[in-house]
């Protein structure tokens, strides 16, 4: 299925049609062991506890911010290389968009999971909209020297420099008939009116920055899959981006969204801003991610997939999780899940092999892994170029493996097989015997302790 979308996607580069599809990997362990363990440190838990606690806190909106993680950081790569003219090309569209700059300024100081300060000070340099345009600039020069010029001329005249200062003679005189003892001391009353601006000035300066601070914390508090950006860093850039005004929540529902479904709605947004068509997910491997190991944590997995299947979830679309193992397993069939999930709307399965496709699937690796080693074993010819190794040149075939073993027996127990990871596991096992005992051959009860140990590992 990623192959075909891989396909799509270069058809449509080729073509100019678009970018694609932006696909979205999560079928390799890093990013989600990256960002489990940033989570693990914010909620301040360890290995120990962490299967009763990521229940506990874990929400779909996590998950939506592993996405989004992933996506930023992909499009922080490209935009920043100086020698990408898809970046430049994808930094020039956001440029031109004043609602786009501000949502992909946000979303890359927030999320983005390897962006050094360099790169984020290049992209503000690129994406800041300056405060005042050259025009606004230019008509407020031209007010300045024009007030100067007509307060220089207005002091050169006696009588209009008498109207200008009336009003001020006439404030002066009031406040020397209401507090004369203002007036009988004018250095200690100029001195103390400027001590209290100053003291007023710096305690709202001091308060206007704690405010910039607390709006910037409670921005990020919200983000827990990341390690953030200083706290300073993102209060400025929220200075520069809106006003004092804006809420947190404000921020959030414009350039960030609040539910798992408004994220990816404003995702998508961007992402066809960009030139691609659509945004697609695929997760996978779930099980070899450290933090969700079935085997150590099974309560983790089952929680993971949990608030995957949520109905404000999968109502996005062009989504496509497989997990490593069935929906009773998963604890995905009781009635909660069932209402949230609304199964009967999304298209959500059981993968099962039968017997006769999982040893062909075996047949398959089997022969491919033997062309491999025969491939690195034969030395290249003159011209660079090997030979296919031919079927005469191959070993044995996967069933001559287990000639010792009748085939009511072959046949019973890969029956009690049923996806392609047991029977890696089964595999992993009989090649672990043989290399133990290389003189003799696979017996039924090597099998079946194999087929054990694969439905063992498997769950």
């Amino acid at each position: 299925m990623q192959a075909a979308y891989d396909e799509y996607n270069d058809h449509a580069r080729s073509s100019g049609k678009s970018r694609g599809h932006f696909v979205v990997d999560l079928c390799r362990p890093g990013h989600l062991t990256i960002c489990l363990r940033n989570f693990q440190e914010r909620i301040k838990c360890n290995d120990d506890n962490w299967d009763a606690q990521f229940g506990e806190y874990w929400t779909s909106a996590d998950i939506v911010d592993c996405i989004v993680s992933y996506i930023v950081t992909q499009l922080m790569d490209i935009m920043t290389d100086a020698n990408s003219r898809d970046g430049a090309e994808m930094l020039a569209r956001v440029k031109a968009d004043a609602r786009a700059s501000q949502q992909f300024l946000l979303l890359s100081h927030l999320y983005s999971q390897k962006a050094d300060a360099a790169a984020l000070a290049k992209l503000r340099k690129e994406l800041l909209r300056p405060k005042y345009t050259a025009m606004e600039l230019a008509l407020g020069s031209i007010v300045g020297v024009s007030a100067v010029g007509g307060a220089a001329a207005a002091t050169r005249n006696q009588e209009v420099a008498d109207t200008l200062a009336t009003p001020f003679h006439v404030a002066w005189s009031e406040v020397d008939r209401v507090a004369p003892a203002v007036t009988s001391h004018p250095r200690i009353t100029i001195a103390t009116t400027a001590v209290a601006v100053a003291g007023g000035f710096a305690y709202y300066s001091r308060y206007a920055k704690q405010r910039a601070l607390q709006r910037a914390d409670a921005l990020k508090a919200n983000v827990r899959v990341v390690k953030q950006q200083p706290t300073p860093v993102l209060a400025l850039l929220l200075q520069s981006l809106f006003s004092t005004q804006d809420q947190v929540d404000t921020i959030r529902s414009i350039c960030i969204g609040i539910s798992a479904h408004q994220k990816l709605e404003l995702l998508s947004s961007l992402v066809k801003l960009l030139g691609y068509e659509s945004l697609a997910v695929f997760g996978d491997c779930f099980d070899e991610v450290v933090l969700l190991d079935p085997v150590q944590y099974p309560g983790a997995m089952k929680a993971f997939a949990r608030e995957v299947c949520r109905n404000d979830l999968l109502n996005f679309g062009r989504l496509h999780f497989f997990f490593p193992d069935s929906r009773m397993s998963l604890d995905l069939n009781t009635d909660k899940t069932l209402k949230e999930a609304r199964f009967d709307r999304h298209f959500v399965r059981d993968l099962t092999w039968s017997r006769h496709q999982l040893e062909e699937l075996a047949e398959r690796r089997f022969v491919a892994a033997q062309r491999a080693a025969l491939r690195t074993n034969t030395s290249a010819s003159a011209d660079g170029y090997t030979d296919p190794p031919s079927s005469d040149a191959l070993g044995a075939s996967f069933t001559d493996l287990f000639k010792k073993v009748s085939v009511a027996d072959f046949s019973g127990y890969l029956s009690r097989l049923s996806t392609p990871r047991e029977l890696m596991i089964m595999m992993t096992e009989m090649f672990a015997r043989i290399e133990a005992k290389p003189n003799d051959q696979l017996k039924a009860e090597d099998m079946e302790f194999a087929v054990s140990k694969a439905l063992e590992q498997a769950v």
